[in-house]
């Protein structure tokens, strides 16, 4: 299995690495018009890289702050500066962010927006509340969940039981 830092590949700015960049080389890597100060950890058991894209397949696994989704093929789409402008998953995707929790057969993800599109039988729970629609939008960085034809199921705790050994109360 191949592991390595998706900066190194994805993000860095060539032109920057070859001559210091304007700043002296202390500028951050780049994820769209955003700088990274923590780094994307990407494994994936083949990676085939292009002019504008790069494809992960096999069990892809992407970890960035508090967020881990996973598929079994993932494509980075680029500018010419690599930076990474919009991400495509499909086959078995799952996307956790904190207590928030996506699942379908295909996601997209928007760099300038921060938004993930989960769609393909798409199911989301946060915390009690379990949902399935037609699309799930996940906002990264925001605890909000959007989700498109909508059927929510809000769970609720269980009531409490008496302790063993003692017989419930008789109605008079």
């Amino acid at each position: 299995m191949i592991e390595f830092l998706a900066m190194a590949f994805l993000v860095a700015e060539p032109t920057a690495a070859a001559d210091g960049g304007a700043d002296g080389g202390t500028r951050p890597p780049m994820l769209g018009s955003v700088a990274l100060r923590d780094p994307v950890e990407i494994t994936a058991g083949l990676v085939t890289g292009g002019r504008d894209s790069t494809t992960f397949t096999g069990n892809v696994k992407v970890k960035h702050r508090t967020m881990d989704l996973r598929c079994q093929k993932m494509t980075a789409f680029y500018t010419s500066s690599r930076e990474v402008t919009r991400v495509e998953c499909t086959g078995g995707v799952e996307a956790q962010d904190g207590d928030r929790y996506a699942r379908g057969d295909r996601a997209e993800y928007n760099v300038s927006s921060g938004v993930l599109v989960v769609t393909g039988s798409p199911e989301a729970r946060q915390g009690a509340t379990y949902m399935t629609g037609t699309k799930v939008r996940l906002t990264l960085g925001s605890e909000r969940v959007e989700v498109e034809n909508a059927r929510i199921v809000v769970e609720t705790a269980p009531k409490a039981s008496l302790p063993r050994g003692k017989p419930a109360p008789k109605k008079p």
